[in-house]
């Protein structure tokens, strides 16, 4: 994104109008939402995703479905979030 970004800066800093840029600002756009969009139903799957334990700690009946629906959940977002790939944001791993 940052690439776009700067040549929009460029664009806009040289009073010059370009149609490729818009079109490439556009798609970039138009791909960042779906990805939002697909991440935000992640996070509601996740959200109504009942616990698998109960106040005592003790595993219940849900253990398997939260388990099925978390590990979906959680390899859809590292699909989306790039995390096989280098970029700013993935550059380093947290220390375990």
């Amino acid at each position: 994104m940052a690439d776009i970004t700067e040549r929009l800066k460029s664009s806009i800093a040289g009073g010059v109008t370009d149609d490729r840029i818009l079109t490439d600002a556009l798609q970039e756009i138009k791909e960042l939402r779906k990805r939002r969009d697909a991440l935000e139903e992640i996070m509601i799957i996740l959200a109504r995703t009942e616990l698998p334990w109960d106040e005592e700690g003790r595993q219940t009946a849900a253990l398997p479905h939260f388990k099925q629906r978390y590990l979906k959940a959680m390899h859809e977002a590292s699909d989306l979030l790039g995390l096989d790939l280098r970029s700013t944001i993935t550059r380093t791993e947290p220390r375990t």
